[in-house]
């Protein structure tokens, strides 16, 4: 079996998963590639499986990284599948999650050129955070204080050909940070405490934490919806999430795309990983 394990062809910062996960292969005398994704010499036919990882430039080349997409699901099987992956490109997906019935931080998704009523969002919110609805590593992300809404237009208007979503900015992110479960196969391998990361900053991670029974439920509720709406059971998947005004955790990602798995902070989980890819169990 030949795995490809896709990347970028310059990373914005080292992905430490690729390392780890080519091991894990190995000892399962699996050839795993690191394949940069718009590499016009790469025969994806070649490889039984292409496992999407840390394409991260995909944001500035959308329309080559969607093209791409449907390139190679026509010749082999994609992991996460071509159906997840056009699904998770953009963030109007917390919105049919919400629809599901799993809690969601709220959010107002707000069309490129489209109006918008700042006095009415601070109003409702305090406080917002703004960010692209197709974005990676905290792309012009920002927070925005109570009141300012020229601040708000004008970042928004430095970035006018994308969506945005409008959210609150919640006060546990800032004071405590959010938690980071990583899934194989639809289940729980470890989380992550990290951060609060704003456009520009880098990486918050702070190591390994235990989910609470909340926070897991959530991820498990969050796992079922993605299987409801027919998209299957992701081979990986990242769920990132805080807790709201009342301490319930509320979603605020669901990455099924390229998400970091930190493997380095918990190395045997990516046993799980390459066993869930090798099984076959990502949606196809």
């Amino acid at each position: 079996m030949r795995i490809a394990l896709v990347t970028c062809i310059e990373l914005p910062r080292p992905d430490p998963d690729l390392p780890i996960l080519r091991e894990s292969f190995a000892r399962r005398g699996i050839s795993a590639e690191v394949v940069v994704w718009n590499d016009p010499t790469v025969d994806w036919s070649r490889f039984e499986a292409v496992v999407v990882r840390s394409t991260w430039d995909y944001v500035a080349n959308l329309g080559a990284f969607a093209r791409w997409i449907d390139e190679v699901d026509r010749v082999t099987r994609l992991v996460n599948s071509a159906s997840i992956l056009r699904w998770n490109l953009h963030k109007r997906y917390l919105l049919d999650l919400s629809s599901s019935g799993v809690d969601i931080i709220p959010t107002t998704m707000v069309p490129a050129g489209g109006r918008v009523d700042w006095p009415a969002l601070f109003a409702r919110h305090g406080d917002l955070v703004l960010k692209p609805a197709i974005s990676a590593g905290s792309f012009a992300t920002v927070r925005v204080d109570r009141g300012a809404s020229e601040v708000a237009e004008a970042h928004r208007r430095a970035h006018s050909d994308r969506d945005f979503l409008v959210q609150p900015l919640l006060r546990s992110v800032v004071e405590h940070g959010e938690t980071n479960m990583v899934c194989f196969g639809g289940r729980l391998a470890h989380a992550i405490h990290k951060g609060a990361r704003w456009s520009g900053q880098p990486e918050q991670s702070r190591g390994l934490v235990a989910p609470t029974a909340a926070e897991r439920d959530l991820a498990a509720r969050a796992l079922a919806a993605v299987g409801a709406l027919g998209l299957g059971v992701p081979a990986y998947a990242r769920v990132d999430c805080a807790a709201g005004p009342d301490g319930r955790p509320l979603l605020m990602e669901r990455e099924l795309r390229e998400p970091a798995l930190c493997l380095d902070r918990n190395p045997t989980a990516a046993d799980a990983l390459a066993g869930a890819i090798v099984a076959g169990r990502a949606s196809e």
